[in-house]
């Protein structure tokens, strides 16, 4: 009777040790988190209109910033106006401008965007 208790809660133990690992890992893929290669693998397969979309949710100091780094600096025009000129700009202009934008700050949008797009999967869902 002892063999077959021991038998039972090792054979418990087996089971409960390999699905562990597994609900934990589908737990981290649901948490929106996304590793650093594979956000560098999805921005190195954006397309110039994705970077193009990308820029144009940026913020308007991200944008500012973003042009100056690709050399067009818009600090001394007024608001109006370089709002007008960054709607002006070529999907090529806005792709080049987001790639010159810091590593982190594309990072944190591509995160942002990961994250909206489960919520919006989620919210089909239901």
């Amino acid at each position: 009777m002892l063999k077959k208790i021991y038998f039972a809660l090792a054979l418990s133990l087996a089971v409960a040790s390999l699905t562990i690992p597994s609900v934990a890992q589908s737990k981290d893929s649901m948490s929106g988190k996304m590793s650093k290669k594979s956000k560098m693998d999805m921005m190195n397969a954006m397309s110039n209109e994705d970077k193009a979309a990308m820029f144009d949710k940026m913020s308007d100091s991200d944008k500012m910033s973003a042009t100056k780094m690709a050399g067009h600096d818009m600090t001394k025009m007024p608001s109006s106006e370089r709002m007008s000129m960054t709607e002006k700009m070529s999907a090529e202009d806005k792709a080049a401008a987001f790639d010159k934008m810091p590593m982190d700050k594309r990072m944190a949008m591509m995160d942002k965007m990961h994250k909206d797009k489960d919520m919006m999967m989620k919210k089909d869902k239901m």
